[in-house]
């Protein structure tokens, strides 16, 4: 049954990236998150430098109205927005982010991926001069957070929000990225958890085990607000805009 939980991180949209590869598929993927307690996702496609923005956006409007046509008829009520998961990285020197980078939905708000592999705090910093408002996605997995996860707070500082994959709870990256989640979890540096689901088969470790262990690290009333509060507020309300001036020399 449908608990209105909203997942801002997902690969739904079919034949798109590396996420579901049909149409059905899709449709099982949402049905299983239904069963979940979601009621709505944010289709996240990969979106990189050198794409065409335009092209990609069209597209996912384009997957969305098929599948949103076929849950129609199927007598099914979930709702599919818009969104990406945009790639930065510093050392392209991209002038404004916000020409290429998708945002959430109709919000100003920008799911945003950065390098796996050197250091975190860079990027946060020339994506903290744009000025953008923006979610870090899966900030468990970053190998600088892993080794030293109390980072979390500097690009909390910066004022971006952060974002944790359920799949991380559970050792899906590795028990590295398991043991930082569980740490950030319990220090309480998690903004918003969501699925950054893949295919039907990831969805039965996500939701069938993750979520369920999410469900047992924190009380009822933060998990709303991890997966349904937070998540609405920051989308249809906003946050404060980071100051666009360096971070460096801030702890």
């Amino acid at each position: 049954m449908a608990k209105g939980y909203i997942d801002i991180h997902s690969h739904i949209l079919y034949e798109t990236d590396d996420g579901s590869g049909s149409i059905e598929e899709t449709i099982k993927i949402i049905k299983a998150l239904m069963e979940a307690g979601f009621s709505t996702s944010y289709a996240t496609p990969h979106n990189i430098p050198g794409n065409d923005t335009s092209a990609l956006l069209s597209k996912s409007k384009d997957k969305i109205r098929k599948i949103s046509e076929v849950l129609e008829k199927q007598n099914i009520g979930y709702g599919i927005y818009t969104g990406a998961e945009n790639y930065f990285d510093a050392s392209l020197n991209i002038k404004n982010p916000g020409e290429y980078f998708i945002p959430l939905g109709n919000s100003d708000i920008f799911l945003v991926e950065i390098p796996f592999i050197g250091e975190s705090l860079h990027h946060i910093d020339a994506l903290h001069k744009s000025g953008l408002r923006c979610i870090i996605a899966h900030v468990e997995r970053y190998m600088d957070i892993v080794q030293n996860p109390d980072k979390v707070h500097r690009l909390k500082q910066a004022g971006f929000i952060i974002q944790m994959n359920f799949g991380s709870l559970i050792g899906v990256y590795g028990f590295d990225v398991m043991k930082t989640a569980l740490y950030l979890l319990k220090e309480d540096m998690i903004d918003v958890m969501a699925t950054d689901i893949h295919d039907i088969h990831h969805a039965d470790i996500i939701l069938k085990k993750g979520l369920k262990r999410l469900e047992t690290l924190v009380n009822p009333a933060t998990l709303l607000k991890v997966l349904k509060e937070r998540p609405h507020t920051i989308l249809t309300v906003g946050y404060e805009k980071p100051n666009a001036q360096s971070n460096d020399n801030n702890s």
